[in-house]
């Protein structure tokens, strides 16, 4: 049996080979000089490093990018939450509304419904479903799934959406 550099050598060079039949086959089927075929040739490998070049360039992004910050986004996300209280989350959520923050309203509203029937067991990574699950609050799953919806819609929900939503909320949580 052949040791493995050898067969991955035989494997390379068949498949160079190959390609560069290939290459030459398609050229000249073109019926291009030869100096227009070195030129293609030459963008074609030009070609073919950049694209070696964006895959590394875009793995290496995406592996350092997975360490610290994520990390990091998740302990400054902690610190507030593990702060505030639901009567907090509250004053937050009617904050936001007032200055039109969308984003950071939807935030604390879910802040705020998950303080109010958890209290102080809730953690930052927990979803709507791991809400419910936890609680047994099977009661609040549509409240929930609205405001998911506004939440992770495609499209930016509107303030009067959220305020109708906010007005929800204190019914139910009074």
């Amino acid at each position: 049996m052949p040791p493995q550099s050898s067969y991955l050598a035989e494997l390379s060079r068949v498949f160079w080979e190959r390609l560069a039949d290939l290459i030459g086959r398609g050229l000249r089927s073109l019926h291009l000089s030869h100096e227009a075929a070195q030129w293609i040739v030459a963008g074609l490998v030009v070609l073919g490093l950049l694209a070696i070049a964006w895959v590394v360039l875009s793995l290496l992004r995406r592996r350092s990018s997975r360490g610290q910050p994520a990390e990091a986004a998740v302990s400054a996300l902690a610190a507030p939450a593990a702060a505030w209280d639901a009567a907090a989350w509250r004053r937050e959520l009617e904050r936001c509304l007032a200055e039109e923050r969308i984003g950071e309203a939807l935030k604390a509203a879910w802040w705020w419904l998950a303080r109010s029937i958890a209290g102080p067991a809730v953690e930052p990574d927990w979803t709507s479903r791991d809400l419910v699950k936890r609680t047994e609050r099977r009661e609040l799953r549509d409240l929930l799934r609205r405001l998911d919806v506004l939440t992770f819609a495609a499209d930016r929900p509107g303030l009067a959406d959220l305020q109708h939503l906010a007005e929800r909320l204190r019914g139910t949580l009074g």
